[in-house]
């Protein structure tokens, strides 16, 4: 009992905790939810905040190769957290306004998901976590009982 007890209080530690915002970082929900690295995180973060990026300007401005850049955005793509279009020199340049740029040809630009999609599919892979969970607690008997050990109720 005293365990419960003590898990209790540090339950209710971790709610008051993230009440104030103190624990969870988004690179930490994101991890730990959806099991992104550093990098994904980071450039996750870059693209809710910036709009049609090219994986040269994110490497850029988070001071990483591209090769990890484009490894990041592999994986984003496969979790449906980004999207990717073509978009012609011409209006890549109008978007990010620059001057004498090449005006010819094509490019890929990302863009992050809004950020109420992302939440309805952390909310939905919460939910499956949480129910496979209830069906691990569910069938802890007959787990303990493969084990060799004897679950008797109080």
């Amino acid at each position: 009992m005293e365990v419960i007890e003590k898990q209790l209080k540090e339950f209710e530690l971790i709610d008051g905790l993230l009440e104030k915002k103190e624990i969870f970082s988004s690179e930490r929900l994101f991890k730990c939810i959806l099991g992104l690295n550093k990098t994904e995180s980071k450039v996750l973060g870059y693209m809710l905040k910036n709009k049609d990026v090219r994986t040269s300007e994110i490497a850029n401005a988070l001071k990483m190769d591209r090769s990890s850049i484009q490894r990041a955005v592999q994986g984003l793509s496969e979790l449906k957290l980004i999207d990717r279009k073509s978009m012609s020199m011409k209006d890549y340049t109008a978007t990010k306004e620059l001057k004498d740029a090449k005006k010819q040809g094509y490019l890929y630009v990302y863009n992050a998901k809004n950020m109420e999609s992302i939440k309805i599919q952390l909310k939905k892979l919460l939910d499956k976590w949480y129910n496979s969970m209830l069906k691990y607690i569910k069938n802890l008997e007959n787990l303990c009982e493969c084990c060799g050990f004897k679950f008797e109720p109080c």
